[in-house]
């Protein structure tokens, strides 16, 4: 249960997550307007991703436990070994954020605050993808990821989540009410196995009205 931190890495935010943020659909902007309105947006985004790459630092921590240390939670009991991660880009974006918002540049806020969430999940995929990689490694197989919050796992097990990862060491801490600060932060598990279990069902999706989730099974 050593926990292992990720550190010193690269990541893109994926264009396809930021035209879904930004409610963009094939190239016409968001929510199809004028010309001018289209360039302005471009133009946003282009001196935002030039921006961000000196206000994201990507880190993640990772503990591969028992499912049944995850105490207080029935969805991982019967799992011997799970990958419980916490992933973030730090708060230096978010801050920003608030600095352009307080000033009334919305646009830029707007635009930067998307690319900080795309960024967070692109974190979240690199350390999913070293999971992956070490399962492989051992003859083993991932399933997909599973976030609290989302699906069938209660938000409220954020708190178990914390208890046994050690997310303070790559400056993460949670509040009151489970919500992570840095708020550009993404925690999952994966269950590893020969034939992991499907941490995700389509039942849950279907019963879950966030059509925007980046998780979604079912159209």
């Amino acid at each position: 249960m050593e926990p292992v931190i990720l550190e010193g890495f690269d990541i893109e935010p994926d264009s396809d997550e930021l035209s879904r943020l930004l409610g963009r659909k094939n190239g016409e902007g968001i929510g199809a307007p004028a010309a001018a309105a289209v360039g302005k947006v471009s133009k946003a985004l282009d001196a935002a991703l030039e921006e961000s790459k000196d206000l994201i630092v990507p880190k993640a921590i990772c503990v591969t436990a028992a499912g049944a240390d995850l105490h207080g939670s029935e969805m991982f009991t019967d799992l011997e070994k799970v990958a419980f991660c916490v992933c973030t880009i730090g708060p230096a974006l978010e801050e920003r954020v608030t600095v352009l918002s307080r000033d009334g540049d919305i646009l830029a806020a707007v635009v930067l605050d998307a690319i900080g969430s795309a960024a967070a999940e692109a974190v979240a995929r690199y350390a999913n993808d070293r999971i992956d990689e070490v399962a492989a490694a051992e003859g083993l197989k991932t399933s997909c990821r599973a976030s609290p919050g989302y699906g069938d796992w209660d938000v409220k097990e954020q708190k178990a989540l914390f208890t046994l990862v050690p997310a303070g060491r790559i400056g993460v801490t949670l509040t009151a009410n489970s919500m992570m600060v840095p708020r550009k932060s993404v925690s999952f598990a994966v269950h590893i196995a020969e034939d992991p279990v499907r941490l995700r069902s389509e039942s849950s999706c279907r019963n879950c009205d966030m059509e925007t989730c980046p998780y979604r099974l079912i159209e």
